[in-house]
């Protein structure tokens, strides 16, 4: 176990997403099919939780709750979430696909062991609203996969 900020969490986070986003982006650009570029722009746009989040708390409020000490333990040894998590450049859609799903319920359980510790009702709400937002962004993705669209 240790002990990182909330800061720590969001930049982890934040840093994956945008790793999501530019595939997502450059799969938009190379595709010929109409019908993955829409959905590789609607992934590239939904895959912004943590900076919309944030974008609704000011200064004041964002420093504070970045600050905020809390104890981080990997669920298993062995098991491999956003830590040194990349997407290879020859990713198929589907292993992007899978991907983002395994993050999301990375993200989701990290999000809900940092509300079972003692933290400000701001840190609280903050995590609530990233797990409601990455279980509907789960949701999405697995709907996605089903379709086989790409």
């Amino acid at each position: 176990m240790s002990i990182i900020t909330v800061a720590d969490v969001l930049k982890t986070a934040r840093d994956f997403e945008a790793k999501l986003v530019d595939y997502y982006r450059k799969i938009a650009e190379q595709t010929t099919s109409d019908g993955v570029k829409l959905l590789a722009d609607y992934m590239g746009r939904h895959r912004r939780h943590l900076s919309e989040a944030l974008d609704r708390l000011d200064d004041a409020e964002r420093e504070e709750i970045s600050s905020f000490p809390i104890r981080y333990e990997p669920l298993a040894p062995d098991r491999v979430c956003f830590e040194g998590r990349e997407v290879p450049p020859d990713a198929t859609a589907e292993e992007v696909l899978d991907i983002a799903i395994e993050i999301d319920a990375c993200l989701i359980d990290l999000y809900r062991q940092i509300l079972t510790q003692d933290v400000d009702q701001e840190v609280k709400d903050l995590f609530e609203s990233l797990v409601r937002a990455e279980e509907r962004d789960t949701i999405e993705l697995k709907k996605i996969k089903a379709m086989d669209y790409f």
